[in-house]
């Protein structure tokens, strides 16, 4: 008796049974590869972004200093504002070597002969933020040769969308409150890819901002240095003795982004435990309908002599050719996906990370297609041992 070729005439006969059992388990395996990749992307984004944060101490308005930080990493509006007596006072402590002012608004930006605009986040920064972040690195141009200059220097993805070369001169809108402002300068540096959303920004001197805006409202954040022999924990806490300003270190901040990753890593293994139960509920309710569907075959086939074993690889073949078609377009549906579902994601979560939030792996492909065939082989081995015990004569007696 050919086991093989029997197992796949009884699919073929049953091809509808067959499809659409090949369909759930498919649609299973792609929630449960993509909840996985999505996990692990996701935490490697964040602490690939968080790993080129090169500032020691973060002070911001009085509020949550670890939203503050976390607005300002992805381009967030932080509420509040700092003042230059403020910033001044940090720059006089002894062990600050380097207080740099940041400010954050949305604006959006026209590119030179086109009519489409694109919504980005406008920073104005003095040139010290070159010292505090050793991974920007300009592709092209210089970086402001002067604080009050009207300049531009664009993110690397931005100045990809916006075509965009040395010189060219770029209109910007920012809207505060009630009021419009407009503003033009020349393009004088490209920043070269960090895989932050630095990216994705447009930055102008922190001197520019001052004369549109003026002083007040004007302070996001300033981004600290400390001098080297100084502790960062004993100067963060003095300089939160500074009226309304709150310090958050690059350690705390480091390890409340550990924190927020382990809870999201326990809630995502629960999903995916979760996804696994109901795919196995899904697959054992199917061969137990199948199985008792082939009560009369299975006792024919043992009243022409196949043995219990033979029977037992029959069900097998059938049952492993399924999960593995099925889990292997369950892989290819989840990478088809993959780019639809990060769309989701950023729409979703306006602080999530830039670079590609669904890692996909193929080693955990492999394992995940073969865990599934030897998952589906264990669901039905109950099922199967049960209808093995029945008897050609019982069979023949109810027909």
């Amino acid at each position: 008796m050919n086991i093989a070729k029997l197992a796949f005439k009884n699919l073929w006969i049953r091809s509808a049974r067959t499809l659409l059992t090949i369909v759930g388990i498919s649609v299973i395996i792609a929630i449960f590869f993509s909840l996985f990749s999505f996990g692990r992307g996701y935490e490697k984004a964040l602490q690939s972004e968080f790993s080129g944060f090169g500032i020691h101490i973060l002070a911001v308005p009085k509020g949550c200093p670890f939203e503050a930080t976390s607005l300002l990493l992805h381009g967030g509006y932080v509420e509040g504002s700092l003042s230059f007596w403020q910033l001044e006072e940090i720059r006089e402590h002894p062990d600050v070597e380097i207080a740099s002012p940041m400010y954050n608004r949305h604006t959006k930006i026209h590119p030179p002969g086109k009519e489409k605009e694109i919504d980005t986040i406008l920073y104005a920064i003095e040139s010290e933020i070159f010292q505090l972040k050793p991974y920007w690195n300009m592709l092209e141009g210089r970086s402001f040769l002067h604080d009050h200059d009207h300049e531009i220097i664009l993110g690397y993805q931005l100045a990809q969308q916006l075509e965009a070369t040395i010189g060219q001169e770029f209109e910007f809108v920012v809207h505060i409150g009630e009021d419009t402002m407009m503003a033009t300068g020349p393009l004088v540096g490209i920043l070269d890819q960090t895989g932050t959303s630095d990216d994705n920004f447009v930055f102008i001197p922190m001197g520019w901002a001052y004369e549109m805006m003026g002083e007040d409202d004007l302070i996001k954040a300033i981004a600290i240095q400390t001098a080297e022999s100084a502790s960062i924990g004993m100067v963060s806490t003095e300089l939160a003795n500074v009226q309304d300003v709150q310090t958050v270190t690059y350690r705390q901040a480091q390890y409340t982004l550990q924190q927020l990753l382990i809870t999201t890593r326990q809630l995502l293994n629960l999903a995916l435990v979760f996804t696994l139960l109901l795919g196995l509920i899904g697959l054992i309710n199917t061969m137990l309908m199948s199985i008792e569907e082939r009560k009369k075959e299975i006792g024919m086939l043992k009243a022409l002599g196949a043995k219990n074993p033979q029977l037992m690889q029959l069900i097998m073949i059938e049952t492993g050719f399924i999960v593995l078609i099925g889990a292997i377009a369950g892989i290819v549906l989840a990478f088809g996906l993959s780019a639809t579902l990060e769309t989701g994601i950023r729409t979703l979560i306006e602080s999530a990370p830039p670079g590609r939030l669904s890692l996909f792996s193929f080693p955990m492909a492999f394992v995940t297609v073969a865990g599934s065939v030897i998952i589906g082989a264990i669901s039905v081995l109950l099922p199967a041992s049960g209808l093995l015990k029945i008897s050609p004569l019982e069979v023949i007696r109810n027909e």
